[in-house]
């Protein structure tokens, strides 16, 4: 696409799913089409709401801009988020929440990057997460350029010592033809699928961290993460991580490398995460977070740090609440002590 003046204006597409947040789509929509500096399309995918989602998108369809579809049944937001994919005709793809909302100018400065650097497929920033009505007031064009570059395996590093990647979703933009040729998002993976496949886009160039919020991130009731239990989403992103690696384009003794980094993050997770269920009196689930920690990682029970919850697993809460309490106050100076 060519501006007034003659040069040309990257072009966005922007695939916005939307299950029952009908009352929040309008944000997100007017968020994307309000973008300086590039040329943007949405399109709109109801996957069969029940709220007022067709009606909202409907009249966001009136902006030439916006395209809307209705799903006849619900398909699933991995199942939405491929169709979006075959839609895409820009340079590049945003994947966005009708949930969540984009800052002024953050496509224009992901876009800034990736033309600069040829080779980085992938860009994400900070974001911003509210529960308000209405996100705070925030403009990304005020803030200095300052981003980092990263290579595939020093993303790949960082994420499995955080048993994470270091992206959140609404700030991702990425380059059309990586995500082509990286492929679609897997069906099987429906917690940790945007991890698996943004590890799977970078492999095939860099990654951009952008020092700048680039989107609003929305906390309500019926977030789609609240549908899982901590262990499940441990589960789901070491299932994330494993899939990637067996098909990595790295050698096999590097592959090998980074899958016992990521199993030894995840068993460290998932014993504290068994330590505070124990300590609220979650017993099966403090149970069932060490037999998965182990499963991950049979060093995880050579630590002090085990024996000290086994010790007060046998004791039970209450004496065991009780005795933490004693040696809490013996630990205390005297003259603390009352």
């Amino acid at each position: 696409m060519i501006d007034q003046a003659g040069q040309p204006v990257a072009t966005v597409d922007a695939i916005i799913p939307c299950h029952n947040y009908g009352h929040l789509l309008a944000d997100a929509v007017r968020s994307v089409l309000a973008q300086e500096d590039v040329a943007v399309r949405v399109l709109v995918l109801d996957d069969a709401s029940t709220d007022e989602t067709p009606a909202a998108a409907a009249e966001l369809a009136r902006d030439p801009r916006v395209t809307s579809r209705r799903h006849a049944a619900n398909r699933g937001h991995i199942r939405t988020y491929n169709e979006g994919l075959e839609w895409v005709q820009g340079e590049y793809v945003l994947l966005l929440s009708a949930d969540d909302v984009l800052t002024p100018g953050s496509l224009a400065r992901a876009v800034r990057v990736m033309q600069a650097h040829p080779d980085v497929v992938l860009t994400y920033g900070r974001d911003i997460a509210f529960s308000t009505p209405q996100p705070p007031w925030h403009d990304a064009r005020m803030q200095p350029e300052s981003y980092r570059i990263y290579s595939y395996r020093e993303l790949l590093d960082t994420a499995c010592r955080l048993g994470h990647t270091p992206i959140q979703a609404p700030t991702v933009l990425v380059k059309t033809d990586a995500h082509r040729a990286a492929g679609d998002y897997l069906v099987d993976l429906p917690h940790s699928g945007d991890t698996e496949i943004w590890l799977r886009i970078v492999s095939h160039g860099r990654v951009a961290a952008l020092d700048a919020v680039q989107a609003f991130r929305r906390l309500h009731a019926t977030n789609m993460s609240h549908a899982y239990s901590p262990l499940q989403r441990l589960e789901e992103q070491l299932r994330a991580f494993e899939t990637h690696l067996r098909a990595s384009p790295l050698a096999a003794v590097e592959r090998e490398r980074y899958m016992r980094l990521v199993r030894q993050t995840t068993a460290q997770a998932a014993f504290w995460s068994a330590a505070r269920l124990f300590d609220t009196g979650h017993g099966p689930e403090c149970a069932a977070s060490l037999q998965f920690a182990f499963s991950c990682d049979s060093a995880v029970a050579e630590t002090k740090a085990w024996s000290r919850l086994q010790w007060k697993r046998r004791l039970g809460p209450l004496a065991a609440g009780l005795l933490d309490r004693f040696a809490r106050r013996v630990r205390q100076p005297a003259g603390a002590r009352s």
